[in-house]
C-alpha cells in the first residue's frame, strides 16, 4: 500500500492551492482528481480578485480579461463598482494551480475517482481509489485527508461534515460560453430580475475572445418549478437586456452544475479537513467561490504541517484550522447568510421583493434613504436615483 503524509481528494483550487502549499513545505502529497485534467467539468463564471491570481500564477496566458468595474443591473435602474478581478476558464486555471502543485513536490494523478476512505486510528487513513482509464481499484493510506471535492464530497459521509440540512439553499447554476464580447471588454455584468429568477441572477463575464454567460438560481426556486436552462435560453434570446447582445452569438461550450451556497458546521475531524465547495465555502449572495477557496487553503495549510511536526491528528488539533477560518472568511459568509435567509423568507411578501431588499442591503450605500423607498416600493413612487457625487456609480438604464 502506497503511503503518503496527506491525500488532497479534487484538484480543483482548493485542492491544488493546499497540495501545492504542504508539498512546497516538504510534506508528502498525494493529490487525486477525478477527470483527465483539472478544470475539465467546472460550471463556473470563472471570476475572481487578481490580487489572488497574481500570488499563485506567473503566466500571463491563464488570465482572460482583467476586469476593472462590476455593473449590477436591475429593473429600476444600475449600480456600478471599480474593481479589480480577472476572469479565468477554469479547464485552464485548475489546470495550472494542478500542474503547479505537482512541480511543488505534490504526486498528481487524474482520470482517479476516490469510492471511500477509512480512519483505521488517528493518524492513519485509509482511501479506497478507481483508476478509471485501467478500471484497477487499489489502496492508498495517510496521516491526514483533505476533501476538497466540490459539493457532492466524500467527507460527507462523515455526520460532522454533513450537508443534507443545506440543500434547499444550494443554487444551480448554466454556465455557457459564447463567441465574441458584447460590450467593454473589462467590464462585467450581473442582472437581477424576477423574469430570470425571483431569487438567482444572470451573468455576462468577458474572457478574452469570447464571453462566460449563465444563469442560476436556489434549489428552493428550482423545486417550486423554475427550470434553469430554459431561464438561460430566455436570458441569450428573449430577455430585453441580453438578448439584443447575446442571441446571434454562436455557443462555444456548456457547462451545468451545483454551487453550494451554505456553509457546513464543522470543517475538521480527527485526520480530516474539508474545505471550498466541499465545504459551502460560497458566497450565498453571488456564488462566488475562488477567492474563498484560497483563503481556506492558506489557512488549512500550516495547521496541516504543525500536524505532521507534532505528529498530532487529533480532532483538537485541526480544530485550529476552523479557527483560523472563522477570523479569516467565515464570519463574512455567515453575515452573507443571515441576509440570504431574509431574502429568501421575502418570496412571501412578493416575487419582486428578494431583489429589492438585496438591493437596498448590499448597495444601500449608493442611495439616500428616500430612493431605498422608492426601490422597495417600485414601481410606485417611480425609479430611484444613485447619489450625484459618487463617482463609482453608472447610471440608471431606466
Amino acid at each position: 500500500m502506497e503511503k503518503y503524509e496527506v491525500i488532497v481528494i479534487g484538484a480543483g483550487v482548493a485542492g491544488s492551492v493546499l497540495a501545492g502549499l504542504l508539498a512546497g513545505k516538504g510534506a508528502a502529497v498525494l493529490l487525486v482528481e477525478k477527470d483527465e485534467y483539472a478544470g475539465k467539468t467546472t460550471a463556473c463564471g470563472g471570476l475572481l480578485d487578481k490580487p489572488y491570481f497574481d500570488r499563485y500564477v506567473r503566466d500571463p496566458a491563464v488570465m482572460e480579461q482583467h476586469i476593472t468595474r462590476n455593473v449590477f443591473i436591475m429593473p429600476w435602474g444600475t449600480v456600478g463598482f471599480d474593481c479589480d478581478q480577472v476572469t479565468v476558464k477554469r479547464r485552464v486555471f485548475d489546470r495550472y494551480l494542478s500542474q503547479k502543485a505537482a512541480r511543488s513536490g505534490a504526486r498528481l494523478v487524474t482520470s482517479t475517482r476516490a469510492l471511500g476512505y477509512r480512519v483505521k486510528s488517528s493518524g492513519r487513513v485509509e482511501v479506497d481509489l478507481l483508476d478509471r482509464r485501467t478500471r484497477e481499484r487499489y489502496t492508498v493510506e495517510a496521516k491526514i485527508v483533505a476533501f476538497a471535492d466540490g459539493p457532492h464530497t466524500l467527507g460527507r459521509h462523515n455526520p460532522r461534515f454533513r450537508q443534507d440540512h443545506n440543500r434547499p439553499f444550494w443554487a444551480y447554476a448554466y454556465a455557457y460560453e459564447v463567441e465574441g464580447i458584447p460590450f467593454d471588454s473589462q467590464e462585467m455584468r450581473i442582472y437581477l430580475d424576477p423574469q430570470l429568477a425571483p431569487w438567482g441572477y444572470g451573468w455576462i463575464f468577458p474572457n478574452r475572445y469570447d464571453s462566460n454567460i449563465g444563469v442560476g438560481t436556489i434549489q428552493a426556486e428550482i423545486d417550486r418549478g423554475v427550470r434553469v436552462k430554459e431561464k438561460l435560453y430566455y436570458f441569450i434570446e428573449t430577455f430585453e437586456l441580453t438578448a439584443p447582445l447575446l442571441k446571434e452569438r454562436r455557443i462555444l461550450d456548456k457547462k451545468g452544475g451545483f454551487i453550494p451556497m451554505k456553509l457546513i458546521r464543522h470543517f475538521s475531524d480527527d485526520s480530516q479537513v474539508i474545505l471550498g465547495d466541499a465545504a459551502g465555502m460560497v458566497s450565498p449572495l453571488f456564488g462566488a467561490g475562488i477567492d474563498y477557496a484560497i483563503d481556506a487553503a492558506e489557512v488549512c495549510a500550516p495547521v496541516i504541517l504543525e500536524s505532521l511536526a507534532k505528529n498530532d491528528f487529533s480532532r483538537q488539533q485541526l480544530q485550529q484550522y476552523d479557527q483560523g477560518l472563522e477570523e479569516r472568511l467565515l464570519k463574512d459568509l455567515r453575515k452573507q447568510e443571515m441576509v440570504s435567509r431574509l431574502i429568501i423568507h421575502s418570496l412571501k411578501i412578493h416575487q419582486r421583493f428578494p431583489i429589492k431588499l438585496l438591493a437596498v442591503i448590499a448597495f444601500g450605500s449608493q442611495y439616500t434613504r428616500w430612493d431605498k423607498m422608492k426601490i422597495l416600493a417600485h414601481p410606485l413612487l417611480g425609479s430611484p436615483s444613485v447619489k450625484a457625487n459618487n463617482p463609482n456609480v453608472v447610471l440608471a438604464h431606466k
